[in-house]
């Protein structure tokens, strides 16, 4: 992994920045002056919550970007003061930082958009984790796509997966995986790019982690309350105009909790939608449906069609994907009889 050049005693040290202001009347105020936000067309946020040990690094090396004109909002969701008072004093040494903490819990989903909330008129918004770390130039060459393609609502880098003492980590499992290539859609058709995102593009989670151009995700709903919110937002998305993903690894990845369905039930809401424990491939492509087809665009028949494209390419894709990992199994796990209650009846039969 690069290493920043950049050194924590070259960020301004300032007044505190105070709870509750949002990130455009906190330039103002320390600034003096209104010029400033010219300059500040990026805003990142950071969803807060009970995380400790990683959270000074992580934001030291947001610090450290080499394109210093963001303004960073850590939107606090955490059942304890710890995190809260790391970042409070992060932010009485720079001005960039400003602190908002929940008063009440809300759930990653809604702290998340709470963050974009809190973005003003920033250009560009990106989301950044509580736990990860960033090649300086991260931020820099993201911003340099969204400058030079106006077509681009959405830019990444590629990640790498680190442990606790930052090493890169390389298993048997992220050894066999299959890399994909860097991922354009410039210069395609919409149908093309369509296709390419909501057919064959693989890691939502990571591209979910890049930069956007904040109307477009504004107009695709920044995440819709349903599990896998990041998939329904990015198939959205990919009808607002174009994905570019940087070739280099510029964001470092450390994978603090296991994925699971069950987690995503009792992480994503506190007040939970009455439909969250139906099949969720279903639930989301009727809300896919919804936005992107029923509601979105009155008279444009042509952008209602492609609506119906990502909605049935949603649940075509995630569809047999369902009951993975649970005692009925998937429909790819039954057919290649690896559900679990198909490896019973073998044993059995197997004596």
């Amino acid at each position: 992994m690069t290493s920043s050049n950049t050194s924590r005693n070259e960020h301004p040290q300032s007044a505190s920045v105070a709870p509750g202001l949002t990130a455009e009347s906190t330039i103002e105020k320390l600034t003096g002056h209104q010029d400033q936000k010219t300059l500040l067309k990026v805003c990142l946020g950071m969803p807060l919550y009970n995380q400790t040990e990683f959270l000074p690094a992580a934001l030291d090396s947001i610090l450290a970007q080499t394109y210093k004109h963001f303004k960073l909002v850590v939107v606090d969701d955490s059942t304890c003061p710890d995190p809260g008072e790391i970042v409070k004093k992060y932010a009485s040494m720079d001005k960039r930082i400003c602190y908002v903490k929940n008063p009440v819990r809300k759930g990653l989903v809604d702290n998340w958009k709470r963050c974009f909330e809190l973005a003003d008129n920033a250009d560009y918004f990106g989301w950044v984790s509580d736990h990860d770390l960033w090649h300086p130039e991260f931020l820099g060459s993201l911003v340099e796509v969204l400058n030079t393609h106006p077509s681009v609502v959405l830019s990444y880098p590629k990640t790498v997966y680190i442990a606790p003492d930052d090493k890169k980590i390389i298993t048997k499992k992220i050894a066999a995986q299959k890399i994909p290539p860097t991922l354009s859609t410039l210069n395609m058709s919409e149908s093309t790019r369509i296709r390419a995102v909501c057919r064959d593009t693989r890691g939502f989670g990571k591209m979910v982690y890049g930069l956007f151009r904040s109307d477009a995700l504004r107009s695709a709903g920044v995440f819709r309350r349903v599990l896998f919110p990041d998939v329904v937002l990015l198939f959205e998305l990919c009808l607002k105009g174009d994905f570019v993903q940087v070739d280099e690894e510029l964001r470092f990845h450390r994978d603090v909790v296991k994925f699971s369905i069950a987690r995503q039930r009792r992480s994503l809401f506190v007040n939970k939608p009455w439909y969250i424990l139906l099949p969720w491939p279903f639930v989301n492509a009727v809300v896919l449906f919804w936005h992107t087809a029923i509601i979105s665009s009155p008279g444009d028949m042509r952008r209602r069609l492609q609506g119906v494209k990502v909605s049935l390419n949603y649940l075509r894709r995630h569809l047999s994907t369902f009951g993975k990992g649970s005692w009925i199994g998937s429909y790819n796990e039954c057919i290649k009889g690896k559900s679990p209650w198909i490896k019973k009846l073998l044993k059995i039969f197997k004596g």
